[in-house]
């Protein structure tokens, strides 16, 4: 199996307030914290201009959106954040697989005939009937 796969359960309403919480703090750290210094820097230099009117923290917001849009254009074919899909299973990896099942399916077998040889009866006598041919002879005698 692959060793890098990584699985991510959430279970219950901790783990969804868990993820919820998470989410926010992501969105706050990278959209709401960077458009509000957006804002103050914004107001700042509004306020030696007498033209130039003041903004909200949406405002900044929007502002820190279209700067960051903007350097991720501007910044042309060079790659921040590079999302890879798992590639599929090479022909050795596959071999190995079909090994293992192999494996485990003769021990199946075998844990099956050891559990089903307990569930047998010992046999103590056969009685063994003489084989009587007469009745043969009579049959081949009429044809």
């Amino acid at each position: 199996m692959r060793k890098n796969a990584r699985i991510i359960q959430i279970s219950g309403i901790k783990g969804l307030v868990f993820v919820i919480f998470v989410v926010t703090c992501l969105i706050m750290g990278f959209v709401g914290f960077p458009g509000l210094v957006a804002m103050c820097l914004w107001n700042m230099a509004s306020s030696s201009f007498e033209v130039i009117p003041q903004i909200n923290i949406f405002q900044g917001v929007l502002l820190w959106i279209i700067v960051a849009l903007t350097i991720y254009m501007i910044g042309g074919r060079q790659n921040f954040v590079a999302l890879k899909r798992p590639s599929q299973l090479s022909d050795d990896e596959i071999k190995d697989l079909m090994e293992k099942i192999k494996t485990q399916n003769q021990v199946h077998r075998i844990n099956t005939m050891i559990l089903k040889s307990d569930e047998l009866k010992k046999i103590n006598h056969i009685d063994v009937k003489e084989f009587d041919d007469s009745e043969c002879k009579k049959d081949k005698e009429k044809l």
